[in-house]
């Protein structure tokens, strides 16, 4: 499966980091809160919008939760710099599941694809390039359980933590 990811992410774990690569931590997190500011999931969309082109759908990947809030106005913003874009929530999550972000923290491998719990909804789509829209990607198992539920898309995340030479 395919992952784009407009900016790599660097841990201060293997040294300080640059003042880019600190500002590319601080938008990943914020990208999580709804609440962050507009223009944080603005210059987000719109480096990512530059990686893709319309028209597709933009899937909004659900937290670990289940809520779609945060990555639909992430995918809203990426939909404003990409002509023909169209968000769409198309999958959900059948129950909670382990933040990823928070067994990265804690030293802990990360879940099983098939261990996300996320399904695809009833609503039917045409024909197009279909994107899954998350913040961060760090093992891309989450993009993985999205492409199973649907049996088709793409990655596209703000950040890449797994790989540096993103996918």
């Amino acid at each position: 499966m395919n992952i784009h990811a407009a900016r790599r992410y660097h841990t201060p774990r293997n040294g300080p980091l640059s003042l880019d690569q600190a500002e590319t931590r601080r938008l990943a997190y914020a990208l999580k809160d709804p609440r962050a500011a507009a223009e944080d999931f603005d210059t987000a969309g719109r480096e990512m919008a530059a990686l893709i082109q319309g028209p597709c759908w933009l899937i909004p990947i659900p937290s670990s939760t289940g809520d779609t809030t945060a990555n639909a106005k992430l995918a809203n913003a990426i939909a404003q710099h990409c002509p023909g874009a169209q968000v769409v929530a198309a999958i959900r999550r059948t129950q909670p599941v382990p933040s990823q972000c928070a067994r990265h923290k804690a030293g802990l491998g990360p879940i099983p694809a098939d261990q996300h719990h996320l399904t695809r909804t009833p609503r039917m789509l045409t024909l197009r390039q279909t994107y899954f829209v998350d913040n961060v990607t760090t093992s891309g198992h989450t993009f993985q359980a999205a492409h199973n539920a649907m049996s088709f898309g793409t990655g596209l995340a703000f950040a890449d933590a797994f790989n540096p030479n993103n996918r």
